[in-house]
């Protein structure tokens, strides 16, 4: 999820007023969380990919077969444009039966109805069309949101998790996790400084009696953007009582792919990125206003279009030393800018929907960009 605050709605010279008040009165509020042992927060949690090693490895392709990967990019209410490719792509009826599918960000919750398939297509298109900001989150009064974890209250989005994922859901999941195939959502252990991977279908196949609320908060928490939605804690382990900050997989990893999913045997193999976002060199030419704010703000927004480049290069060199194909579908220049990927305006994600449903009709089984191509011209389709 990009970066890029709604915070320009609010009045910067009072902003400029109360920032140091702010920031004086968060460290007391910082000061609530009791210490605890930093080993602990750093131990990877039940559930997630890569403990122990190995353990969960993708699905044993045999000889002959093809191994299916589609990763989802962060970028907030630029994720309309990736509900629409996958609507696309499966009126067509050339859309893959994947068989490893992950998400960072908004691409995390999205990852969990593309791996379900096209029957969950039309709430994919709800959630990117019709979703305005008072189902994603609430404004803070000004100085509760500089003394606190966050700027915005993100209590709606919380409920509509809960309401998205509930047992029948997680059912379905573990059904398909049994068949060989594998779901993964990504979040960083901000406490440990690292990427964690989590096996969705591997927790939603466990008979843990808070299955559903442990899946419940990796999404969330994959889309804590941070400093906006305040960060998710997550318990590493069932006999501590530490707990793990756990924000936005983005501030790692724009989108999630490891070498572990490359590694099964096959006869061919195929990565599709969906970018929720362009793959430009440089962002429009506008003038920066010369205050603290414009400048962080534009300065975080280059720094994750250069991350999003490199880990797309670096994504297809990977992908290429395992002797896989490597495909990258991004928002064309030609279709409307997003001036705010944290303001969901329902008439600007439709219309990006629908950029993205052309594009998805007319995919075949080669079509993309190559990531190479991508990375270093900066060219996109």
């Amino acid at each position: 999820m990009s970066i890029t605050s709604p915070a320009r709605r609010y009045n910067l010279s009072r902003l400029a007023v109360l920032f140091l008040m702010g920031v004086a009165l968060s460290a007391c509020a910082s000061a609530t969380r009791p210490p605890v042992d930093p080993a602990v927060l750093a131990v990877t949690p039940l559930g997630a990919a890569d403990s122990p090693p190995g353990r969960l490895s993708a699905k044993r392709i045999r000889a002959g077969e093809r191994l299916e990967i589609l990763a989802l990019s962060g970028g907030g209410a630029d994720g309309a444009f990736g509900a629409g490719v996958l609507r696309g792509w499966a009126e067509s009826g050339r859309r893959p039966r994947f068989d490893i599918v992950t998400g960072v960000s908004t691409g995390a919750l999205m990852s969990v109805f593309a791996f379900l398939g096209p029957r969950y297509d039309d709430l994919l298109e709800d959630l990117y069309t019709r979703t305005n900001n008072s189902r994603i989150y609430r404004r803070k009064p000004l100085l509760a949101g500089l003394t606190g974890a966050s700027m915005y209250d993100y209590t709606p989005l919380k409920h509509e998790i809960e309401r998205l994922i509930d047992e029948r859901l997680l059912d379905e999941i573990a059904h398909e996790h049994r068949r060989g195939r594998r779901l993964y959502v990504a979040t960083v252990n901000l406490d440990a400084g690292r990427l964690v991977v989590w096996d969705i279908g591997l927790i939603a196949a466990s008979e843990h009696p808070m299955r559903v609320r442990i899946v419940q908060k990796i999404l969330r928490a994959s889309a804590a953007v941070p400093g906006f939605f305040k960060p998710v804690y997550i318990q590493p382990l069932p006999d501590n009582t530490a707990r793990q900050m756990h924000v936005d997989g983005s501030i790692k990893a724009p989108f999630l792919l490891e070498e572990f999913m490359l590694r099964p045997s096959a006869r061919e193999k195929v990565v599709r990125v969906i970018v929720n976002g362009r793959l430009r060199a440089t962002g429009d030419v506008e003038a920066v206003k010369p205050n603290t704010i414009a400048i962080s703000r534009r300065s975080i927004r280059e720094l994750l279009r250069t991350m999003m480049r490199k880990t797309v290069s670096e994504a297809a060199a990977m992908t290429r030393r395992y002797g896989g194909r490597y495909r990258v579908f991004s928002i064309p220049e030609t279709a409307p800018p997003t001036p705010d990927p944290l303001d969901f305006d329902p008439a600007h994600m439709r219309r990006l929907y629908e950029v993205g449903r052309r594009m998805g009709r007319g995919l075949s089984p080669r079509d993309g960009m190559d990531g190479r191509v991508a990375a270093v011209s900066g060219v996109s389709r």
